[in-house]
């Protein structure tokens, strides 16, 4: 059980954020066409989780803009797991192909400010780790913890 705390630990590489912005995600893949305005749940610099209307196949590469801060990011779904028994949400896991802080968050945690080489190259490799479609994937918080803006 230690070692899987450890896997998860490093996957992780930066503080989640409960984040409630607005968002656009677009796939990118010509043989699946949508693009749909959402809003994310948690975010870090290495992605965010988002809920949205419809499941995503995981892999499938995306863009993601309407940011706070200007920027458009692209990534692949990570993950896609049901929100409640209705089928009426889902959340969409987004991996960034480059990880970075472009939610305006400020200040952000300390550990937002590094991401080495090898993390950035994890990140684009992804994180190996199997896809739980069963699991609430945000459930599991690291050690680094979970940022709460705005309590003291």
């Amino acid at each position: 059980m230690q070692f899987i705390a450890r896997t998860r630990e490093l996957a992780r590489r930066s503080t989640r954020i409960r984040l409630h912005l607005p968002v656009r995600v677009t796939s990118i893949d010509p043989s699946i066409q949508f693009s749909e305005s959402c809003y994310t749940l948690v975010v870090n610099v290495q992605g965010c989780g988002v809920r949205m209307l419809r499941p995503l196949q995981p892999g499938l590469t995306v863009v993601v803009d309407e940011l706070p801060t200007g920027a458009t990011v692209q990534g692949r779904v990570a993950n896609c797991v049901p929100l409640g028994d209705e089928g009426k949400y889902w959340l969409v896991g987004i991996a960034f192909d480059h990880p970075e802080n472009v939610w305006g968050v400020h200040p952000a945690p300390p550990d937002w400010g590094i991401v080495t080489k090898a993390a950035a190259a994890a990140a684009a490799a992804g994180s190996g780790n199997p896809t739980k479609h069963a699991e609430w994937p945000y459930s599991m918080f690291s050690n680094k913890g979970e940022a709460h803006p705005g309590r003291k």
